[in-house]
């Protein structure tokens, strides 16, 4: 048992709380692997069948073999990742894993306080360390070639002055990508040449090396492309009422018809505020939502995702300014509606996770119990998605800097949650010194840890030990 909270404090001991969070770590869990792992030659080869080399990647292959360390730095989601994979098998290695480290670790931590084994290969991806100090990159570089080691980091923004050591990344062209995925799947076969073409077209218009592969894949799996007839329904300038029906359902996807239905019409009377017209029906039937076994839903389940991009691109303050507020008054109204709201919110920030942040996530985090609660959830939740993860990561190192700070209580439940899947040591560790002070914080803390390992108990899996030999270590260490 936990300590017994105060009043109106986070209780992880409620039973239907503690459920609501033990499932959504475990949906975490069956969807991703732990970020930090060794990643083997066979996974490696895996991800890099459909990966195309940029033109900057032969220069870089040099770099690397001179430096022992590379620091790849561009846009997000411009393919760093799997060029870091590449690289390093590019190298003369002792062994073909490649270990994972934590994106959190400072260049200091990474120089001191990681133990590197010779002729190893080490990779830091989406690296969310505050400062990317010269010196202590180019000392790392030299321990590394010492070792025989090598350490490829992916940073997303702008080059640093650590010249020594970053190599600036672009992506490859996107239709000499497309044509190397439809060699690479034999997507040829039982195409025509017009379905080729209108796809190839499409791709060379999208944002990311990742959304090309994904297009090519789905012709394998003789799917159109993802989105379009989303793109066409927005294209119509259907009525501002059956635009918010389906951003209300990109928020409560699958949740019970009344309850859905219910929420909607408080959608609408806040909108009410803003048009001179009344509350107007979702519209019979609408194009993108259907109903299944008394629930509410897309009738395809990845236009959620296309549906929260069209409303990103193509609407502004009176689509968005009461959808906020709305969306922020889900967290107070119960579990049942906050957690599909948090995984909404998770949803959002694929496609604007500044918006997602600022409008949402910290609001709800600086806010009462249940909206922390909502913030966590999100935070878990964000953890599924590669992309998002570090991104997640990110913000509850920062919440949890403070432990008066309101946002701790919130980064001890996600640390507990989805964060601790793909991150375990660092959610420990982040545990452990939350749970050693006073107050709050560190009374959810230890609630978040002892439910964390309590769970680990129950199973017999890689994970479920490493996290309890973590925090046996941490709690007797230095």
């Amino acid at each position: 048992m936990t300590e017994t909270p105060e009043l109106g404090e986070i209780d992880l001991d409620d039973i239907t709380l503690r459920q609501r969070l033990i499932t959504i770590s475990d949906h975490v869990r069956s969807v991703a692997a732990p970020v930090t792992r060794d990643l083997n030659r066979r996974e490696a080869d895996a991800l890099l069948r459909s990966y195309l080399e940029p033109d900057c990647f032969p220069e870089a292959v040099r770099r690397l073999a001179i430096r022992h360390l590379l620091v790849l730095v561009g846009e997000e989601e411009m393919g760093k990742r799997l060029g870091a994979i590449a690289l390093l098998s590019r190298m003369s290695l002792a062994d073909g894993a490649i270990t994972v480290l934590s994106p959190a670790g400072t260049a200091a931590e990474l120089l001191s306080k990681t133990d590197y084994e010779p002729g190893r290969a080490y990779l830091v991806h989406d690296w969310i360390a505050e400062s990317t100090d010269r010196l202590q990159l180019v000392n790392l570089a030299r321990k590394l070639a010492e070792l025989g080691s090598y350490l490829v980091i992916t940073r997303n923004g702008a080059p640093s002055q650590a010249v020594e050591v970053e190599q600036p990344w672009s992506a490859p062209d996107p239709g000499e990508l497309f044509d190397f995925c439809l060699s690479t799947y034999d997507v040829r076969a039982g195409r025509t040449s017009e379905e080729i073409t209108r796809a190839r077209d499409l791709a060379l218009v999208l944002p990311t090396p990742a959304e090309v592969v994904s297009l090519a894949s789905r012709l394998v799996r003789d799917e159109g492309p993802a989105g379009e007839e989303v793109a066409a329904w927005f294209d119509t300038k259907p009525p501002l009422h059956e635009v918010r029906a389906a951003a209300a359902l990109a928020f409560l996807h699958r949740v019970a018809e009344p309850v859905f239905e219910r929420q909607f019409a408080r959608l609408e009377r806040i909108c009410q505020t803003h048009e001179k017209r009344g509350p107007q029906p979702i519209g019979s039937p609408h194009p993108l939502i259907g109903s299944h076994e008394g629930r509410v839903g897309f009738l395809v389940p990845h236009h959620r995702g296309q549906v929260l991009a069209e409303l990103v691109g193509r609407y502004g303050f009176w689509l968005w300014q009461p959808l906020r507020e709305w969306v922020r008054s889900l967290a107070l109204e119960g579990l049942d509606v906050s957690a599909p709201a948090s995984e909404g919110v998770a949803s959002l920030a694929a496609y604007s996770l500044q918006e997602a942040r600022e409008e949402f996530l910290e609001v709800w985090a600086r806010g009462g119990n249940a909206e922390r609660l909502a913030a966590a959830n999100a935070l878990s939740y964000m953890c599924a998605d590669d992309t998002l993860a570090p991104e997640a990561l990110r913000l509850a190192l920062d919440w949890a800097v403070d432990p008066g700070d309101p946002r701790a209580l919130a980064a001890a439940v996600a640390l507990g949650g989805g964060l601790s899947a793909r991150y375990p040591a660092d959610s420990v560790r982040l545990l452990r010194r939350l749970a050693s002070g006073d107050g709050s914080a560190a009374r959810v803390a230890r609630g978040s840890l002892a439910l964390l390992l309590r769970q680990a108990g129950k199973r017999d899996d890689a994970h479920a030990r490493t996290l309890i030999a973590l925090a046996a270590t941490t709690a007797t260490g230095p």
